[in-house]
């Protein structure tokens, strides 16, 4: 896996910070109209609020 860089990192779904800056990232993946979609997020309670 390549290093990634903040310039390259995606932005938490929940609160819009840089994921790459996260220790307790968290990825969810779905399938979408036989796409895959990662939503991305930097941390378990953002998750959560993005779930509730």
């Amino acid at each position: 896996m390549a290093d990634s860089t903040d310039e390259d990192s995606p932005e938490c779904r929940a609160c819009g910070d840089l994921v790459a800056s996260s220790t307790e990232q968290r990825v969810v993946t779905t399938l979408e109209d036989s796409e895959t979609v990662y939503q991305h997020f930097c941390s378990d309670d953002c998750l959560e609020s993005w779930e509730s």
